[in-house]
């Protein structure tokens, strides 16, 4: 059996759904803030931190707007994972186990191997829509992040792997 796979290159678009859908969460928790009995002043203070981070999630994840948003991910004939940021850094991870992967929507939590302490607190989080891809690329990546990687091209098996 041919142990090398064929690589992978995805190129990720802005998704507007996940834009839409990040916007109407926010819209949600500015919502609630109306409710509870507190000055106007905590509440305003509350709504500029929702707006700010709602804010920043659009622009990382939904329309990939800054230097550190991932743009593009690549999986090597080696079963290695990389991932491209907009301001061209190539971060070689490791995919976490608890990553989800649906038909609708998939979560890559990665870790970078020998990142220090801080780095492990904001580790590379993938948040894909299927229209960040075309169908095809978007089946290629489920499927291997279900089966693919659980494969270890070296040779030992998956109970030897060390999961951190």
């Amino acid at each position: 059996m041919n142990d090398k796979m064929k690589p992978i290159r995805l190129n990720f678009k802005p998704s507007i759904t996940l834009t839409l859908m990040i916007c109407m969460m926010g819209l949600g928790a500015a919502a609630i803030l109306i409710l509870p009995a507190l000055s106007w002043q905590i509440k305003l203070l509350a709504g500029m931190a929702v707006f700010t981070a709602v804010a920043y999630a659009v622009c990382r994840h939904g329309l990939l707007w800054l230097p550190w948003s991932c743009v593009a991910l690549r999986v090597s004939s080696r079963n290695q994972l990389q991932l491209v940021r907009r301001d061209g850094r190539v971060l070689s991870v490791d995919v976490c186990s608890d990553s989800v992967v649906t038909p609708y929507l998939t979560v890559v939590n990665c870790r970078e191997p020998d990142a220090k302490w801080l780095a492990c607190i904001f580790a590379p989080r993938l948040v894909i829509l299927p229209d960040m891809l075309d169908a095809e690329s978007y089946r290629q990546l489920r499927v291997w992040l279900r089966w693919g990687r659980a494969r270890d091209v070296s040779g030992s098996k998956p109970s030897e792997r060390n999961p951190f």
